[in-house]
């Protein structure tokens, strides 16, 4: 990527691009024929037995209200760091510390009277601190919670208000927002000092177009993808705040959601999922897809979708990716995964004690996978 990396490409390594967008384009055909081939040739849901997943522990979160998140963070303990958990209910944000038995005791809690909590937002390589954005049906407020030093009390402080459309956390202890609609957007990035204290502010270039959700690319720490309500995705240079590129893709998914996205020979391949995608007969029920955009000439292209398997109805409720497998909550209330780097299901996770699952997050400090229920019920999953 040029524009980000500062260097012009040579006339071979041009060429090899190009020659390694066509090879995608027609590798893209037959990766869906494989696609069909495999899901059909997948087990039934009464007969599928998830092998790799194992169950590690299990713990409830007493609030009275619904639980609507869940996420992993690392907390600064007595001098030493350790991987801990938090839960959000509607009306409650918990941090729970693990022992020795494999259990899990609560540590801190943060209470909320006016507004519920929509989410938790990772921020990572911060410690001792947690944000949340808040709200009814759309993020109105995100607030940063951490404890006062020496007495260790719980406090919130108010890091932004508004029409909140999109928020993610980013490596170098960054926190992206997107404020208002079209004309009146305002793209932010926000940097935290270690200890969470917020140290200062940057603007990013809007596009014309509403912002659904942002993706960090793993590989280049400078550089930012949106997704918009009129399907583009759209790259920032984070070190100018400059506006590089919009990429149109795909009008078969509106709404896509862009979790991840890598870079790789000047290409960048983009993880999305589509919760408003109909059923069809070619391809069944598509779930994730992965996209490679060539960011120069704003050209992109399908090469792995990834369907519901056999047996599988509904669609998806919300989903999350890391490296390279995808979990998903589905609509019939039960947790499935793929391996994007073999384009098929792996396991699936039915609801368990007759509750659907809601939730489901990777872990940000180890392999497991956390899944929960909306009655406060989380479970801690080895994922192998």
């Amino acid at each position: 990527m040029e524009e980000l990396s500062g260097k012009s490409l040579s006339c071979a390594e041009k060429e090899k691009l190009k020659e390694k967008l066509a090879f995608l384009k027609k590798e893209y055909s037959k990766t869906l024929a494989r696609l069909k081939t495999d899901v059909a040739g997948l087990p039934a849901q009464d007969t599928w037995n998830p092998s790799s997943l194992q169950l590690v522990s299990k713990f409830k979160n007493p609030s009275s209200s619904c639980s609507v998140d869940v996420s992993a963070v690392w907390w600064d303990r007595a001098c030493a760091k350790e991987p801990c958990i938090v839960t959000a209910c509607e009306d409650v944000v918990s941090l729970w510390k693990p022992l020795d038995t494999l259990q899990w005791e609560k540590v801190h809690t943060w209470h909320f009277t006016e507004v519920p909590v929509l989410q938790i937002v990772p921020v990572p390589d911060v410690y001792n601190l947690i944000c949340v954005a808040l709200g009814n049906l759309e993020i109105r407020e995100i607030r940063a919670l951490l404890c006062s030093s020496g007495d260790e009390s719980e406090k919130q402080v108010l890091l932004k208000s508004g029409n909140i459309k999109a928020v993610l956390g980013l490596t170098k202890r960054r926190l992206v927002s997107s404020i208002g609609t079209f004309c009146s957007q305002q793209v932010q990035i926000m940097t935290f000092t270690e200890d969470g204290s917020s140290k200062d502010e940057q603007l990013l270039m809007p596009p014309d177009e509403t912002i659904l959700t942002f993706a960090e690319v793993q590989g280049i720490q400078d550089a930012l993808l949106g997704t918009t309500t009129v399907n583009n995705i759209v790259i920032w240079n984070l070190k100018t705040g400059q506006l590089l590129k919009k990429v149109h893709i795909d009008d078969s998914y509106q709404a896509s959601v862009c979790h991840r996205a890598y870079s790789e020979m000047g290409l960048l391949f983009v993880v999305l999922s589509h919760p408003c995608a109909k059923e069809s007969q070619a391809f069944g029920s598509p779930v994730f897809q992965l996209l490679v955009i060539n960011p120069k000439t704003a050209q992109s292209v399908g090469v792995l979708l990834c369907c519901l398997p056999q047996g599988q109805a509904g669609r998806l409720l919300e989903g999350d990716v890391k490296d390279h497998v995808a979990a998903a909550v589905l609509t019939s209330g039960t947790i499935a995964i793929w391996d994007l780097t073999l384009g098929h299901c792996t396991a699936l996770l039915p609801p368990v004690s007759n509750q659907n699952w809601s939730l489901v997050k990777w872990s940000v400090t180890d392999s497991h996978l956390l899944a929960g229920q909306k009655d406060g019920n989380i479970f801690i999953y080895r994922y192998f």
